[in-house]
């Protein structure tokens, strides 16, 4: 590396340091920084006279034009930017330098520095206004599932059975009721039910297939759907009705424990998946498999349908995030940007945004018919475990530094909770989205009020 090079980089660094240190600092730009890292890793295949890809990366104005597939580079968040993506080594993009090590990470936040900071191109320049690349206001009308009489759930339930070990497992699975005031939490072999209105425990509903690892309420509330199984033995999904606590149908017949599963809006068909890297899709009427998506290279850890029904997205542990057609699996579409593993995610209730927690420690929320991070955020040190949407857009999310937040859609935070909490691993929020819930490893799910942060009420599946 030249002379030049060293001061460059080092320039570079120090303007990092600035803008963390003072908010009015300004940000790397083209000619100063970003250029002469080009130079040094990316022009010998990438200039007017030789152009890899059709993509020439000694002027912004040709990197803003882009080569074969389009613009290079796009202000805002750095991972909708292909450049970045593939320089960071992040999704589909083929990664650059080709045949050699990953540019270091010190060169990586140099450059997504100058994205977020709107393209200068040198010093003076304001660079790109940061516009919105798509729209995803919240359809305020928005009401699938709305059912037209009350959710019927049975009064009273059998009590908890006592664990061997006499203390409560981590909270893996909980799912709050859309309409009604009900929370459902998981435990080795049962869900418990409880009144999120007074705290009073309704009681269990079994399931004998093994560990209970996913819980979901059907959109119209009345129906639970329970997943899980044993690890490296079998997996299964057994829908219940509220009204008498009965099984209804029981799906699948996996290898492997269920780690995610989901039920279509229409209850039609249920959507199951885990460490055999499949997302099986079966048809609750007669129990058959409508399908099975390959795309997946590690553990599947999430899958949901959207509102709507008509798509399913699902995301693993190598941060695969797919969407598909909901009924056939076709046409899968993965959406670039997660860095170490999808840990959950959840699609609003309009069908306009996806939010998605990943082992980085963000939460991205996507317009997923564009594939587009409309908005990303460090929300949790050690990554986060956890994300939902309230029906107003607000979100909670839960991660490894034992603590539950509230942010708005565009990553403000309005409300945290830390008291008593340690690994977050489950969220959601009350039908009214007044009171928010966190279930942690010790077993317990803390009711939160969503405005303050303040500690309502605790649930335990044993006293």
């Amino acid at each position: 590396m030249t002379s030049f090079m060293r001061y460059a980089v080092l320039a570079s660094v120090l303007v990092i340091s600035c803008v963390a240190a003072a908010g009015n600092a300004e940000t790397p730009t083209y000619e100063e920084h970003v250029l002469p890292l080009l130079r040094e890793y990316c022009v010998q295949c990438h200039r007017a006279d030789k152009t890899s890809a059709g993509l020439d990366m000694t002027s912004l104005a040709a990197l803003e034009k882009g080569g074969d597939s389009g613009p290079a580079i796009k202000p805002g968040v750095p991972e909708n930017s292909p450049l970045y993506r593939a320089m960071a080594h992040i999704g589909s993009e083929s990664p650059m330098p080709p045949d050699a090590p990953k540019i270091p990470e010190g060169k990586l936040r140099l450059v997504a520095a100058w994205i977020e900071g709107g393209l200068r191109l040198r010093s003076g320049d304001p660079g790109r206004a940061k516009k919105p690349l798509v729209d995803i206001a919240i359809d305020a009308s928005a009401t699938v599932g709305e059912p037209t009489t009350p959710i019927s759930v049975m009064a009273s339930l059998p009590a908890a059975v006592a664990s061997k070990s006499g203390r409560d497992l981590p909270v893996m699975a909980l799912a709050v009721n859309p309409w009604a005031a009900v929370l459902a939490v998981g435990g080795h072999g049962e869900a418990m039910l409880h009144d999120i209105a007074s705290g009073r425990r309704i009681g269990t509903i079994p399931f004998p297939e093994g560990e209970l690892r996913v819980l979901r309420f059907s959109r119209s509330g009345q129906v639970l759907l329970m997943a899980g199984g044993r690890p490296t033995g079998s997996g299964k999904a057994v829908l219940v009705d509220l009204a008498t606590a009965k099984p209804i149908a029981t799906l699948g017949d996996d290898f492997d424990v269920v780690l995610a599963a989901d039920l279509s809006p229409d209850q039609s068909l249920v959507a199951l998946a885990g460490p055999e890297k499949l997302v099986r899709v079966y048809r609750v009427a007669d129990g058959s498999l409508a399908y099975t998506l390959k795309k997946h290279t590690d553990f599947v850890t999430a899958v949901q349908f959207s509102p709507d029904g008509t798509r399913l997205a699902s995301g693993d542990r190598a941060s695969g995030l797919f969407i598909c057609d909901a009924m056939t699996g076709a046409n899968p579409k993965l959406l670039d940007g997660v860095v170490d593993g999808v840990t959950d995610l959840d699609w609003r209730r309009d069908g306009k945004a996806i939010a998605v927690a990943s082992g980085d420690g963000s939460v991205l929320v996507y317009e997923p018919s564009a594939g587009i991070i409309a908005s990303k955020w460090k929300a949790h040190d050690g990554g986060a475990t956890a994300v939902a949407f309230a029906k107003d857009g607000r979100l909670v999310s839960g991660g490894h530094d034992a603590a539950a937040r509230i942010w708005s859609a565009d990553g403000k935070k309005a409300a945290e909770f830390t008291a008593g909490l340690g690994t977050a691993f489950r969220v959601g929020f009350a039908p009214d989205g007044l009171t928010a819930f966190a279930g942690d490893w010790s077993g317990s799910v803390r009711q939160y009020n969503a405005a303050d942060g303040t500690e309502i009420r605790r649930f335990r599946r044993l006293d």
